[in-house]
């Protein structure tokens, strides 16, 4: 378990530091949004997924994939309240970052497991 939280911890430096080019305190920053992440995977995702259902059944899927976004763009924003700075970042970037994220920390497993 402690492996899969530094596998999402590393995914989300290389994402602060390479996509959303934030350099300030990135491995703070990371631990924390870390478990932010993970509380709001554990409480909120399964309820907007219920509630989502019909939308998610009509476009095959794939309105997944923005509300994870947008969960991961929720974190982010509950991070910068947190640590007390802002980035301005468009649903764009927060897509782009969330798949980078997702990618980085498949092929972590991947390659620890």
């Amino acid at each position: 378990m402690l492996t899969r939280f530094l596998i999402h911890v590393v995914a989300l430096l290389f994402v602060f530091y390479f996509i959303w080019h934030v350099h300030q305190s990135i491995l703070g920053a990371a631990i924390i949004m870390a478990v932010i992440l993970a509380l709001v995977n554990a409480i909120i995702r399964p309820v907007l997924l219920i509630l989502t259902l019909p939308v998610t059944v009509l476009t095959l899927g794939l309105f997944v994939v923005i509300l994870n976004a947008l969960l991961f763009g929720l974190s982010f924003a509950v991070l910068q309240g947190i640590m007390g700075v802002h980035f301005d970042l468009t649903f764009l970037q927060i897509l782009i970052g969330y798949v980078i994220y997702v990618i980085v920390s498949t092929v972590l497993t991947h390659l620890i497991h």
